[in-house]
């Protein structure tokens, strides 16, 4: 296996070397506002990246980028969700159904037009980017080829009663707070539509998926044993409902595998993109 790997970079990595590639930051308007994307410019089929809870594309760490984009010689694409980053925030309604994850998605498919990446597509995503990256799949997929997840959040973990008791202590939360970080207010409060709507919409069964979930405990004033059991059992139902995706667990990673162990989130994303071609 090791040394499987090792040829495989080794090969991609001569393949990408051919050529310099072309780093592109812009604001492409998408009705009300504009989205900020990062793009590394290459050939072949990109990579659309899904930030976490934040949104920031600049979560995904440059130099772990550089060295995809040098590997698969592909295009690479990050980008800020609404309201946050360089990303501006449709100030245009204030309503809360209007600033939901279905209105997210609405507008990186628009932005995705302009800049000519509307076609097929691969998806990377992590945390909450896995309900985006689950949408994004579900509205397309006769486009998206393949999928590697970093520790995302699955529908199943999000039980009735848990969005109800997290979703009262962010009303208090916010009744405050609302006006310093409004694309953090919507995210969190629209926590109860965003759940209902993934259950109606699960990730294709037909695209193959790479799905990991972190070794190491979160901290307990995140989880506690019943809540990270449920994420883990999760995981694990997500991966063995089709036999077209992998499930791994990333031993001595927090939630941020592709930080803690660099390699192996690599690995993973060229394995599962060699597998397009």
């Amino acid at each position: 296996m090791k040394i499987y790997l090792f040829t495989t970079l080794v090969f991609w990595g001569l393949m990408a070397h051919s050529g310099q590639c072309q780093t592109i930051d812009t604001l492409v308007k998408v009705g009300g506002y504009r989205l900020h994307f990062h793009i590394l410019k290459g050939k072949g089929m990109p990579i659309l990246f899904e930030a976490g809870g934040g949104g920031d594309g600049a979560a995904w760490d440059s130099a772990f980028l550089k060295s995809l984009s040098y590997i698969t010689g592909t295009t690479l694409i990050t980008y800020d969700h609404p309201g946050v980053g360089k990303s501006e925030l449709d100030s245009s309604n204030q309503d809360m159904d209007k600033h939901g994850i279905l209105q997210g998605i609405e507008g990186l498919e628009a932005g995705l037009g302009k800049l000519g990446y509307d076609r097929t597509i691969m998806l990377v995503a992590h945390s909450f980017g896995g309900f985006c990256a689950t949408l994004y799949a579900a509205r397309h997929p006769d486009k998206v080829r393949s999928a590697v997840l970093f520790d995302i959040n699955h529908v199943c973990w999000f039980m009735d009663t848990y969005v109800d008791s997290v979703t009262t202590l962010r009303r208090k939360y916010w009744d405050t707070t609302k006006s310093k970080d409004l694309a953090s207010y919507y995210q969190s409060l629209n926590l109860p539509n965003t759940v209902a709507l993934m259950r109606k919409m699960p990730f294709p069964a037909s695209i193959p998926v790479i799905d990991l979930v972190a070794g190491t405990a979160p901290p307990v004033q995140v989880f506690d044993s019943a809540k990270e059991a449920r994420w883990r059992d999760c995981h694990k139902q997500f991966a063995d409902a089709e036999p077209n995706r992998q499930g791994i667990t990333a031993h001595g990673c927090g939630h941020f595998i592709f930080r803690d162990n660099p390699l192996l989130a690599t690995s993973a994303i060229v394995k599962a993109y060699v597998g397009t071609l």
